[in-house]
């Protein structure tokens, strides 16, 4: 799930589109985006 959604969001997708094509909530894609930063 977390790669999806990292996936989608380099490609300029919205956290809002990502949201909804994955089914999960805004802040569940904000905090794996914030997440995903520190891992990096």
């Amino acid at each position: 799930m977390k790669e999806q959604i990292v996936d989608l969001a380099m490609n300029n997708a919205d956290i809002r589109d990502t949201a909804r094509a994955l089914h999960i909530s805004i802040n569940a894609v904000v905090r794996t985006l914030k997440n995903s930063r520190r891992d990096v």
